[in-house]
């Protein structure tokens, strides 16, 4: 029998004292069994009044569950008082859920806001933020239908389809980086076309080891701040998509972070 946690008029109570004395937001790594939070890997550091407000805001809005999730999640956020003292830590366990004190607390909060907190997090440097919405923005493509990728890039890259398109030689990727520069010969456009039927592909079969595997190779010439552009001008839900894919397989970038961040915001508002 698991063990009940503290009423929610109770954890309320207990989290407006805590960020009461708030001064410094840290972001670490791991979750429940990440050991000493002094120990870890320091992710993220704020300490800016409006900016530790808003995080306040995000991660204390929403509906308690009235469980906890069973895995370790990760990474944690650690409320630091003026001596630099912990006055309270909460794992966050996947997309929009907090728990705070989880072995004392018991009871998972789902946030308000799950896009604007892991929006906020990318836009601090926390890892792995923008992979999480890929559950969110497959449940709408799948419920809006989105439009397809624009008809100029068809011609060259319909012949990458299917699981085993990812194993082309290298000569036919150059090719292709040949043709669509012919084709679409501003950068921008290019990658947005690019991005556009990355994340069309179907997963996980195309997007993982086929089509995707060719779209990234060809995403590679391309900077952060060009993706950026390319992305804003597109504003579809299929290059945010392809965003995503591309941030699953590497790094998050702040500056496309901040990019896709209003397109997601339109796209995933409650």
């Amino acid at each position: 029998m698991s063990t009940p946690g503290l009423s929610e008029a109770r954890i309320r109570r207990e989290l407006d004292e805590a960020w009461s004395r708030t001064v410094l937001v840290q972001v670490v790594a791991g979750g429940e069994n990440g050991g000493p939070i002094d120990d870890r890997e320091l992710l993220a550091e704020i300490d800016e009044p409006g900016a530790v407000g808003e995080v306040r805001a995000l991660t204390t809005t929403g509906r308690f569950s009235g469980d906890i999730c069973r895995c370790h999640g990760g990474p944690t956020v650690v409320l630091r008082d003026g001596d630099g003292e912990v006055v309270l830590h909460a794992g966050i366990h996947g997309f929009g859920s907090i728990s705070w004190d989880r072995p004392r607390f018991r009871n998972d909060l789902d946030v308000g806001d799950p896009t604007a907190l892991h929006l906020l997090l990318a836009r601090h440097g926390v890892p792995r933020q923008l992979a999480l919405f890929r559950t969110p923005l497959t449940a709408h493509l799948k419920s809006r239908r989105a439009r397809k990728a624009g008809p100029d890039a068809q011609p060259v890259l319909a012949e990458f389809s299917g699981r085993q398109a990812g194993e082309v030689p290298a000569d036919r990727i150059e090719d292709a980086r040949q043709r669509l520069a012919a084709a679409i010969p501003g950068p921008a456009d290019r990658a947005a076309a690019l991005l556009s039927w990355l994340g069309a592909l179907p997963a996980p079969g195309e997007t993982l080891l086929g089509g995707g595997a060719v779209a990234r190779a060809l995403l590679a010439d391309f900077s952060p701040a060009e993706l950026a552009a390319a992305v804003t001008g597109a504003d579809s839900a299929h290059a945010v998509m392809g965003v995503i894919n591309l941030a699953l397989h590497g790094d998050d970038d702040p500056a496309l972070a901040a990019a896709v961040a209003p397109i997601l915001r339109r796209l995933l508002r409650r």
